[in-house]
């Protein structure tokens, strides 16, 4: 657990370590219309998003330029999934994740943040499964103590989308994002049901861990409040 631990700490320090880039992408961006333009009655979007299967998710978008703007969210994770015969199988899970991200609006009918957008998100999660994931029968045949699972992802995607305001203050935003995922997956003793269970394609594994990617297409829908 003590190597766990240890890659844990090292993936967060390394998300929150690209947070500033993000900030600095925004400032060194030219606008399209002047350094000063920023919507000011709308420079800021709290958003919830319910398309997030298994997840309860909430971001916060902040305008930098006339046209850039960075987002970041966080989110409480309930259930992930696992390979199984047919489909998929959902697993009931403790997890957090967080994501950041830069938009750069390029539509001149809409003031930013309205319209089409494009950019590149950053993201990081941690699950915690329950205990005897792996269901093992008592009476198998090679039955051995199999530690508790965890696994860590990091994300890197590209963006495409558009938001629009619906009201006064109401926003609906719809995306798709092309991407992957990096997992690490440990789990002490667990061997080969770590790669048979979790989704991905096996980089590396040994004996109670396993990295694999996986591709990350996601439809992304949120409504928010600008102010």
């Amino acid at each position: 657990m003590k190597q766990e631990r240890k890659l844990l700490r090292q993936m967060i320090l390394a998300f929150l370590l690209l947070l500033p880039l993000t900030t600095v992408l925004a400032q060194t961006e030219e606008p399209f219309d002047g350094p000063d333009e920023i919507n000011t009655a709308h420079s800021h979007v709290i958003k919830i998003h319910p398309l997030r299967i298994g997840e309860i998710t909430a971001s916060y978008e902040k305008q930098r330029t006339s046209r850039v703007t960075n987002e970041f969210g966080m989110s409480y994770i309930y259930k992930s999934y696992t390979r199984d015969v047919w489909a998929p199988k959902g697993e009931n899970v403790f997890g957090v994740g967080m994501f950041s991200s830069q938009r750069h609006y390029t539509s001149k009918k809409h003031d930013t943040p309205f319209g089409f957008y494009h950019g590149p998100v950053f993201g990081y999660r941690f699950i915690k499964f329950e205990e005897g994931v792996f269901d093992l029968s008592e009476d198998a045949p090679d039955r051995r103590y199999v530690g508790r699972l965890y696994q860590n992802a990091m994300d890197l995607s590209y963006q495409v989308g558009g938001q629009f305001q619906m009201g006064n203050h109401l926003t609906m935003e719809i995306s798709g994002l092309l991407g992957g995922r990096v997992k690490y997956a440990y789990s002490k003793g667990a061997r080969e049901l770590i790669t048979n269970n979790i989704i991905g394609y096996v980089l590396t594994s040994d004996e109670s861990s396993a990295v694999m990617i996986t591709p990350l297409p996601q439809l992304v829908l949120s409504v928010g409040y600008s102010f």
